[in-house]
């Protein structure tokens, strides 16, 4: 992993995070963004996502071309394989860390199984990629201890919200249909470009709409459009098509636009790239 800090208005490399009281205390906020072919992609998405989990968590704004120039930094030294991820934390004031790594490509398709808890859409936090990340990583390693992918979580209401570390989609009677934000969701990256495209549309999503959809695709950053091929809930368990049309839709159409994300900073000269 290669690792930059910002100090003293420059990008340093670092082994360590100092220990404020805002790292001991889990009042930061991240961004993952997916680095292909030495491209971050979504990168302004990302960094617009950052300002308002910035302004959920009560942190004054970082300041986004250091941040662009960090990346940047990263994207142009590390020798990245073909996909890394590419970390932004910032904890407020100067403490701000880059981070990248190499990562394989996600399996073609996952399992889920609905979590014990519930995700708590009136948290004061809710809707922020907060570093308090505890509870995302709990459900998950439980779901991956019982052989599967993801946990899914609802919110208070009974109501699907999202899994520990990603959105969900699903297709129900040929129409595909996303958990809204007042679940409680993370508003991400991949949901938000499908929704702009129009292929996506938010709706309260029950458990028994589960056993309807014929098929459902869990969505980051990093899995993209990633079909779901069973979901199991208490005893139940639901087999998906994983190469219905309409996934292979949505996955087709997210891997365009990904495409002129790549296109777009090929046709930005090098000069004029953050520096």
């Amino acid at each position: 992993m290669n690792i930059i800090q910002w100090q003293q208005g420059r990008w340093v490399s670092a082994e360590t995070i100092a220990l404020t009281q805002e790292v001991l205390t889990g009042r930061g906020v991240f961004e993952t963004i997916l680095v292909e072919d030495q491209v971050p992609l979504f990168l302004e998405e990302h960094l617009t996502r950052l300002l308002n989990s910035c302004t959920i968590s009560g942190l004054l704004f970082p300041d986004l071309d250091a941040i662009r120039v960090g990346v940047n930094k990263l994207v142009e030294s590390h020798g990245l394989a073909p996909r890394a991820r590419l970390r932004v934390t910032f904890f407020g004031g100067d403490d701000l860390v880059l981070s990248v790594v190499d990562i394989d490509a996600w399996p073609p398709s996952a399992s889920v199984v609905l979590a014990p808890w519930t995700r708590n859409a009136h948290s004061a936090i809710a809707g922020a990629k907060s570093v308090s990340y505890a509870e995302n990583v709990v459900a998950l390693d439980w779901a991956q201890s019982l052989g599967f992918s993801e946990a899914l979580f609802l919110d208070a209401s009974g109501h699907l919200s999202e899994a520990s570390t990603s959105n969900i989609v699903l297709v129900i009677d040929e129409v595909a249909v996303t958990p809204g934000l007042t679940t409680g969701c993370l508003p991400g990256i991949t949901r938000s470009v499908l929704l702009e495209l129009g292929l996506v549309i938010e709706a309260e999503i029950d458990v028994k709409d589960l056993e309807q959809a014929s098929s459902a695709a869990l969505l980051s950053s990093t899995r993209g459009v990633q079909p779901i091929h069973s979901a199991a809930v208490g005893g139940s368990e639901w087999i998906f098509d994983v190469s219905c049309d309409r996934l292979q839709l949505m996955g087709d159409s997210y891997l365009a636009r990904v495409r002129l994300e790549k296109e777009s900073w090929a046709r930005l000269p090098k000069e004029s790239r953050p520096t």
